[in-house]
C-alpha cells in the first residue's frame, strides 16, 4: 500500500526534505515472501495470471486512447461563405442629381461599401467559427443581365447568398430564374410596393424598406403632432406619382386628410407659374398644417420650404423625410457604426441603402453563428425567422407573408433625427413594427400560406 511515513530528518511529521509530502511503499512485515503463497481466499486459479493480463488490457485501452482521439480533436477545417453583391454598371439611380442650372445638388453612390463594413464586422468571429466570410462584387451591364449573372454565380461557384442592387425591371425575371433553388436574394436598394405585393417571391428579402413602410412612417409622425390636414404637391415623374399615391394611402390608414392635391411643372416658365410657382400653388382656400412634396428630381422640392403661401412645414423629398438610417442617429450604438462605415468610406455618411447592405450581411452572418452550421437550409430557417439588432431600437425580423425586413424608420432633417417611427401609440397586436408598411391582412402576398416550395433543384 502507499501513504506518507514521517522522514526522521524532518522537522514536521509526515514532510521530507522542504516539507514536501514523501510517498513511500511499505508492507506490513519485513520479512521476504513466501517463495509460494497460498492463493487469496476466493482466487480462481488463473487469478495468479491476472496481473498479466490486466497489464495487456490497460496497454491496449491506452493505445486506443491515445491513437483515435488525436485525430477527433482536430479543429475542423475552415470553410468558406462567400456573398455575392451584384449591381448595374452605371445604374441611372446613383447619377449625381441636377439642378437646372446643372448644379449637383446631391451626390449618390451604390450601398456596397455598407456590404464590406458589415464584412469586417464579422472578421472577429473566426477565433469563435470555423467559417470566413467573404464578399464578391458583380457589376452586369443592364437589368437583364442579372438574372444570368445570379445564377451563373450559384452553378459555377456555389455561392448561395446575394445583395441585388438593381432598379425594380431586374427582378421579375431574377425571381423566376432563383425559383426553388438554394438561393436567397436580399433586395438592399428597391422601395418598390410592387416588389412586397404583385411580386411576392419565397427567395427574396426586401431589407429596404417599402415606400409603404416610409410613408406610413410619416403620417403617423403628421398625426402624432396634430398636423393632419396636408396639402400635396406631385411631380412628372412616375416615382413622384407613386410616392404621392402612397401617402395618401397612409393618410387614409391614419386618419389624415388631404385637403388639395396640385401637380407642379418643375422650371420657371412665367407663362406656366400656376404650375411652377411654390406660392400660388399652396394658395388654397382651405387652412392646413403641412406640405408633402413628391419630386424624385429635387429640383422643385429644394425651393418649396419657407415659399409657401402659409407659413407651413414641408416633409417628403425635402426637410423631413422618412428614411432606414440617417448619419445624425445617435442610439442603440449607431454612433460606432456611423464612425466605421464613414473610415472605410472615406467620410462618406452611411444612408439607407448602406444600412440595408449592411444589415443584410449581419443576418447572414449571425445565421452562421446561431446555427454552426454551413448548410444553407439551416442558415436561411434563421434569417427568416430569427430576430437581430439593427441598431435602431426595436429588434429587425422578417415578415412571414412579404419577407420585408420589419424595422424602426427614422424622420429626418438635413442634420438631425426629429423623431423614430412607429411613433409613440402605434399599436399592433403581435408587433408595433407591423404599424409600418403592410399588415398581414392588407397584404396580397402571403409566402407564410403558401405550399411547400418547390424541391431543390
Amino acid at each position: 500500500m502507499r501513504f506518507c511515513t514521517p522522514c526522521p530528518h524532518s522537522g514536521g511529521e509526515g514532510r521530507g526534505e522542504g516539507g514536501s509530502p514523501r510517498v513511500v511503499e511499505s508492507s506490513l512485515a519485513e520479512a521476504p515472501p513466501h517463495p509460494d503463497p497460498l492463493p487469496a481466499r476466493g482466487e480462481r486459479e488463473y487469478g495468479r495470471h491476472a496481473p498479466t493480463v490486466r497489464t495487456l488490457l490497460s496497454g491496449l485501452l491506452l493505445a486506443f486512447i491515445f491513437a483515435f482521439p488525436a485525430q477527433a480533436q482536430q479543429p475542423p477545417a475552415r470553410q468558406t461563405l462567400t456573398i455575392g453583391y451584384v449591381e448595374i454598371a452605371g445604374d441611372l439611380r446613383y447619377e449625381p442629381i441636377r439642378g437646372a442650372d446643372r448644379i449637383i445638388l446631391k451626390t449618390r453612390a451604390h450601398p456596397y461599401a455598407g456590404a464590406e463594413v458589415s464584412i469586417d464586422d464579422a472578421a472577429p468571429l473566426r477565433r469563435v467559427l470555423p467559417v470566413d466570410f467573404a464578399l464578391t462584387r458583380i457589376s452586369v451591364s443592364s437589368a437583364e443581365e442579372v438574372a444570368p449573372a445570379v445564377l451563373q454565380a450559384i452553378e459555377s461557384r456555389g455561392i448561395h447568398f446575394f445583395l441585388i442592387d438593381a432598379p425594380p425591371a431586374a427582378f421579375a425575371p431574377l425571381a423566376a430564374a432563383v425559383r426553388g433553388r438554394d438561393a436567397l436574394l436580399f433586395n438592399v436598394s428597391a422601395p418598390e410596393d410592387s416588389l412586397r405585393r404583385e411580386l411576392c417571391a419565397a427567395e427574396l428579402v426586401h431589407t429596404f424598406p417599402s415606400l409603404a413602410m416610409r410613408m406610413d412612417a410619416l403620417v403617423q409622425y403628421l398625426v402624432a403632432r396634430n398636423w393632419r390636414d396636408v396639402i400635396v404637391l406631385e411631380g412628372p415623374l412616375a416615382a413622384d406619382a407613386a410616392s404621392a399615391a402612397a401617402f395618401e394611402r397612409s393618410a387614409k390608414k391614419f386618419g389624415a386628410r388631404v385637403v388639395a392635391h396640385q401637380r407642379f411643372k418643375p422650371g420657371t416658365d412665367p407663362r406656366e407659374r400656376d404650375q411652377n410657382n411654390p406660392t400660388l400653388l399652396t394658395a388654397t382656400n382651405r387652412d392646413y398644417d403641412a406640405v408633402f412634396v413628391a419630386d424624385a428630381a429635387f429640383d422643385f422640392a429644394r425651393q418649396l420650404p419657407y415659399r409657401t403661401q402659409r407659413p407651413r412645414p414641408v416633409v417628403g423629398s425635402i426637410d423631413l423625410e422618412p428614411v432606414a438610417w440617417h448619419w445624425t442617429w445617435e442610439h442603440n450604438g449607431a454612433p460606432q457604426v456611423q464612425a466605421r462605415f464613414a473610415a472605410h468610406a472615406a467620410g462618406r455618411h452611411m444612408e439607407s441603402g448602406d444600412w440595408a447592405a449592411w444589415i443584410a450581411v449581419r443576418m447572414i452572418v449571425q445565421a452562421a453563428l446561431r446555427t454552426r452550421s454551413t448548410d444553407f437550409h439551416a442558415q436561411r430557417d434563421f434569417i427568416l425567422s430569427g430576430a437581430f439588432d439593427g441598431d435602431k431600437g426595436l429588434a429587425v425580423s422578417v415578415r412571414a407573408w412579404d419577407h420585408q425586413l420589419r424595422q424602426a424608420m427614422l424622420l429626418a432633417s438635413p442634420y438631425a433625427v426629429v423623431a423614430s417611427a412607429p411613433v409613440e401609440g402605434a399599436l399592433h397586436r403581435t408587433n408595433e413594427l407591423d404599424t409600418l408598411g403592410d399588415d398581414a391582412p392588407e397584404s396580397p402576398c402571403h409566402l407564410d400560406k403558401a405550399q411547400t416550395a418547390t424541391p431543390s433543384r
